[in-house]
């Protein structure tokens, strides 16, 4: 059957976390179609779905509308949230090898470790498609939830931080960049796959770095996502470990500068993979402790079970906004300082020690959304992240009210997509989780403003909330080079002017990412 997308009228669209609520006119969403295991008949398939995106855009332009293909919504900010019409492609779930003749000769890895995979894949999809390979993603989210091509789009980023990124395993992306045009887009630097790979899905394929690493972190702004060429590698374990530890000048020096000399580390530093800690202000300005979690890469065994883990807790790769999110209907109310010991017993509770051997599949696993939460993401150099700490810390000790919030970081090698946030050579995100309550919004404003008021450079999560966000600070934060060289590959890569305003929206006029700002 053909996949001719249904439309749905709805008058607004709700976030997941209920951060948001943006009127539209409906959505598309996309039939089930179960699609071949193999050959011609299923790129066909594929490419049926490529011609119903650009019949859609070209009813947008036709309408004068505006249109997104979204992912799961677990944005906090309306960065991918268009004007009018939404896309719904959870159903496109094909995914493709690529045979050794179809991959350039000088690509320089193993054929056998590149996935095609298609936009309506959630990470979840994509991590039970490569175990059963034998395969694993080279960097994840703290959850499973959204799709692929979501996380790639907002810069989501992990705590992998020899690595990077989840945008940083993407090698090739398949755009559909208007009614008439589809692009398949490399590194010119970086070559992957043939002509001819392009050629089974009626793309032409353009390799450039610039255009590239512009399209990779881009918020569906840059045409619709429909596969992405990622690489993998070989199945590998985290060996995780979740301890209480003094926050003294060891702890201190591992999260300013990521030196564990002094610390007591249960394994090879050389082996650690993710480092993240979380601090309780209403423990302390700072506290006396904090809670440090560690995941050592090691070999995937023959023998490997899945770890155990209780259902009512927040998963083993929590960050702060799952422990919130987990916390939501028992947190006391009214908050004060009579209640503060009962509420800080509650956050120890989430963030019980453990110590748990998994895959990435099997650890960054389980958020499960029970309300309005508030996560802001920001990226800070490494060398100035006490200083970020200690803006967060003062900025609470000034607090009149006791509110429900987590203060952590974590850590990622830099990215070289243009806008991506975690653009420092080593990335801190210094991550401030809480109930979306005005309180809670405004001290992360506070603390925003004190980070400019003391030159801190730092940079916002694009999928998180970010309403600090002006046209002045985001050129700020990225600098007039590359801003331009993002606008610049924006309208080089769609095929007329109608066809960019399709993927425009209020944020990108906020921010001044629109040609039209």
């Amino acid at each position: 059957m053909p996949q001719t997308p249904i439309f749905t009228p709805i008058d607004s669209w709700v976030g997941e976390h209920q951060a948001y609520r943006q009127p539209i006119d409906g959505q598309y969403s996309f039939p089930i179609v179960e699609a071949p295991r193999s050959g011609p008949a299923r790129t066909a398939v594929y490419n049926e779905a490529s011609d119903a995106f650009r019949q859609l855009i070209a009813t947008a332009i036709a309408d004068g509308k505006t249109l997104r293909a979204r992912g799961s919504s677990w944005s906090l900010s309306k960065v991918g949230v268009p004007d009018h019409r939404l896309i719904n492609p959870k159903a496109l779930r094909t995914g493709f090898t690529v045979p050794s003749r179809r991959v350039s000769a000088s690509y320089p890895d193993d054929p056998g470790m590149l996935r095609f995979v298609e936009c309506g894949f959630s990470v979840n999809a994509v991590n039970r498609l490569l175990f059963d390979a034998g395969l694993s993603l080279k960097a994840s989210g703290s959850n499973d939830g959204q799709t692929l091509a979501g996380v790639v789009s907002t810069g989501t980023h992990g705590s992998a931080f020899r690595f990077g990124a989840v945008q940083d395993f993407v090698v090739g992306l398949h755009l559909i960049t208007g009614p008439n045009t589809q692009v398949f887009l490399e590194r010119a630097s970086y070559p992957v796959v043939t002509p001819g790979y392009a050629d089974l899905f009626h793309a032409d394929l353009i390799r450039d770095d610039a255009l590239f690493d512009a399209a990779l972190v881009s918020f569906g702004s840059f045409g619709i996502v429909h596969g992405l060429l990622i690489e993998t590698r070989p199945l590998f374990v985290l060996h995780a470990s979740r301890k209480v530890m003094p926050w003294n000048a060891a702890l201190q020096k591992a999260v300013g500068a990521l030196d564990f000399s002094d610390l007591a580390l249960p394994r090879s530093a050389s082996n650690l993979y993710h480092f993240e800690v979380f601090w309780n202000p209403n423990e302390g300005t700072p506290p006396g402790e904090a809670i440090v979690l560690q995941m050592y890469e090691g070999a995937f065994p023959a023998d490997y079970t899945p770890p155990v883990w209780d259902t009512n807790d927040a998963g083993m790769g929590a960050t702060g906004l799952e422990i919130m999110s987990h916390l939501l209907g028992a947190i006391p109310d009214p908050l004060n300082d009579v209640v503060k010991p009962l509420l800080n017993s509650q956050v120890r509770d989430e963030l019980a020690e453990y110590e748990k051997t998994g895959t990435i599949r099997d650890i960054f696993r389980g958020e499960t959304i029970k309300g309005k939460n508030l996560a802001c993401g920001v990226g800070i150099p490494l060398d100035r992240t006490l200083e970020a700490l200690d803006v967060a810390f003062d900025t609470y000790a000034n607090e009149s009210s006791v509110l429900p919030l987590l203060i952590s970081t974590r850590y990622v090698k830099g990215t070289r997509a243009t806008l991506g946030f975690t653009r420092f050579p080593t990335t801190c995100v210094l991550e401030l989780d809480g109930v979306n309550t005005k309180k809670v919004r405004d001290y992360v404003t506070r603390v925003l403003t004190g980070l400019e008021s003391q030159g801190i450079p730092f940079t916002l999560h694009w999928g998180k909330y970010n309403a600090y966000l002006t046209k002045t600070r985001v050129r700020a934060m990225y600098g007039d080079a590359a801003l331009q060289s993002w606008l610049d590959a924006r309208e080089d890569l769609f095929e007329s002017d109608d066809a960019a305003r399709v993927f425009d929206n209020a944020f990108l006029r906020s921010v001044g990412l629109s040609p039209t700002t």
